[in-house]
């Protein structure tokens, strides 16, 4: 079978970052003719979004793109990079999940017929892309890790960012896993920890996930961990790696404002992912609840402040001080290193550090959730029942030893 040339592939699934550029550019030229102003342009990029404008925000380029950023929920580790060759298998995969013949054919012909499916049945695949690694604009293979992050330098150009995160944003997990069919998660993700983590029940712990926890109570409990480690743990990642430069200002958001709107979650309990978005943009405002508006303007204030002055109510964060700014319904609340050293997210970060150190999120994220998530897709569910007939023959063997 014929193949693409890798540097094809990388052009082709980079080709939206390339996009992204050529719109920063075109704005700096001519948003002067709308009565903007070049040198006070903000960026702000959600979810997949804000991952591509942490790129965009730390890779090296002379001529800057904008002068401030506004990242939310989302890092470059919400992102999972694939090579030139696991993009064309996985091109071939889906291909053949849509009817097409891919043996003994070469790429371009499969690829018309790609094109040429109907539209439904390619959104049907449920498909999401990915960064390609290398490429020209990510050489690094390591890109999409907390890792990485904590060693990326902000541009020397850009002024000053906000990094925020949502006190739920894994109900983007909860909402794909509530439509699978797996069962048992306490008993499933239980045995991932056991057969990964070095303190398994010291993670267990944090959040309370018994072996014995519903499904809807696991799922939340679960989620909760996508959120600190995949989410907040991401955004203070990318902040330790940011004020390696001085010539940035950087700030911590934690929105904590729950969705009054959310019709599978509980209304109003969870600050769910893209409803700070959402939130901003005021699309519903005339149907938000009276308890929520003042909570909601006021962080619409601050943010829209922001883009027009670069100042923010909260203090600039340091890794010594890690002063972090929380928009509540109520309102905000500026939150100091000690406040924070108690949650639960940061609990989960201390014990990131001592099983792996610097890795040790990424040890997290990859080799515990992102494998809890991936094996609820029947295609790799496989390889969660072996984890878990592993589990179980490793505790019949320690009550026999207890027994005997």
């Amino acid at each position: 079978m014929a193949r693409f040339p890798s540097n094809l592939i990388a052009d082709v699934v980079e080709s939206r970052l390339y996009d992204q550029i050529l719109a920063f550019e075109w704005i700096r030229t001519y948003i002067t003719g709308f009565g903007g102003d070049p040198g006070n342009v903000t960026a702000i990029g959600q979810s997949a979004g804000a991952a591509s404008l942490s790129l965009h925000s730390s890779r090296i380029r002379r001529k800057p793109l904008y002068r401030k950023a506004i990242t939310l929920s989302g890092s470059t580790t919400v992102l999972v990079t694939m090579t030139p060759e696991e993009h064309q298998r996985e091109f071939l995969y889906q291909a053949a999940r849509l009817g097409i013949e891919v043996r003994g054919r070469s790429m371009e012909a499969i690829a018309v017929e790609v094109i040429d499916a109907p539209i439904d049945a390619i959104r049907s695949l449920e498909y999401c892309g990915a960064p390609c690694s290398p490429s020209e604009l990510i050489a690094e293979s390591d890109w999409a890790t907390m890792k990485h992050a904590r060693h990326t330098r902000a541009n020397v150009w850009l002024e000053s960012q906000i990094l925020c995160s949502s006190t739920y944003d894994g109900s983007i997990s909860h909402l794909v896993a509530m439509g699978q069919e797996r069962t048992q998660l306490a008993r499933v993700f239980a045995a991932i920890c056991h057969a990964r983590v070095k303190n398994p029940q010291e993670l267990l712990g944090i959040y309370n996930i018994s072996e014995d926890d519903e499904d809807d109570v696991a799922l939340e409990k679960i989620c909760r961990v996508v959120t600190d480690i995949g989410y907040y743990g991401a955004v203070v990642s990318c902040l330790l790696g940011a004020t390696s430069s001085s010539k940035t200002n950087n700030y911590h958001v934690l929105f904590d404002i729950g969705n009054p709107f959310s019709t599978l979650l509980e209304k109003g309990r969870f600050a769910t992912h893209t409803w700070d978005v959402v939130s901003l943009l005021g699309a519903y405002d005339d149907q938000l609840p009276q308890e929520f508006r003042a909570g909601i303007f006021e962080w619409r204030q601050a943010i829209l402040g922001y883009c027009g002055t670069g100042e923010i109510p909260g203090d600039i964060w340091r890794p010594t001080t890690r002063s972090t700014l929380a928009f509540r319904k109520d309102g905000t609340e500026r939150l100091t290193q000690q406040q924070l050293a108690h949650t639960t997210p940061e609990r989960a970060l201390q014990l990131a550090e001592r099983e792996g150190g610097e890795r040790g999120l990424d040890l997290l994220w990859e080799d515990v959730i992102r494998f809890f998530l991936k094996t609820g897709n029947p295609r790799y569910s496989h390889e969660a029942v072996e984890i878990m007939q592993k589990h179980s023959q490793n505790r019949s063997a320690a009550l026999s030893a207890v027994n005997a």
